[in-house]
């Protein structure tokens, strides 16, 4: 059984067992469990040209590592969330179900592997996988509360 839409697949399952005994109190600590579960190491970069896209971030599914990329910003509570959506995505395994993005590339192959993942989650998967993702990540993000002694300030979220 593989990960995907509707599914839990056996990566998440594991995910959300670490978690529950482990106890996170911060996104890094999840990370770490991810690279773990998936068995290849998840590198986050802050990307500066991401500042003036309209995405936050993204995943680059690479031979050996997953790279998350995310727009810089002050906000930690912003951070944690756009990586536990790129988490999402990796533990769903997204990357396995794209024969569009192939598509793409084989159609417009100038075209920046970025620009690639963002038409695919705007167009062709009808926001399905972004839905998924943004459901694991608001999962993540109340199971990391639920670790630390007090709440986050949610004031920093769009900061």
């Amino acid at each position: 059984m593989t990960g995907g839409l509707g599914r839990t697949g056996p990566f998440v399952a594991e995910f959300w067992a670490r978690g529950a005994a482990e106890g996170w109190s911060d996104v890094d600590q999840a990370v770490a469990a991810a690279a773990s579960v998936v068995g290849k190491p998840i590198v986050v970069r802050e990307e500066d040209f991401l500042a003036a896209e309209p995405v936050c971030g993204f995943v680059a599914t690479l031979e050996r590592q997953h790279l998350v990329m995310i727009s810089p910003t002050p906000s930690r509570t912003f951070r944690s969330f756009v990586i536990g959506h790129e988490l999402g995505h990796i533990l769903h395994q997204h990357q396995d179900h794209a024969p569009q993005a192939a598509y793409i590339r084989d159609v417009i192959p100038d075209l920046p592997e970025y620009k690639v993942e963002r038409a695919l989650a705007r167009g062709l998967f009808s926001n399905e996988y972004e839905h998924e993702a943004e459901v694991f990540a608001d999962r993540l993000a109340g199971l990391i509360r639920g670790h630390r002694d007090r709440p986050s300030a949610f004031r920093g979220v769009f900061g």
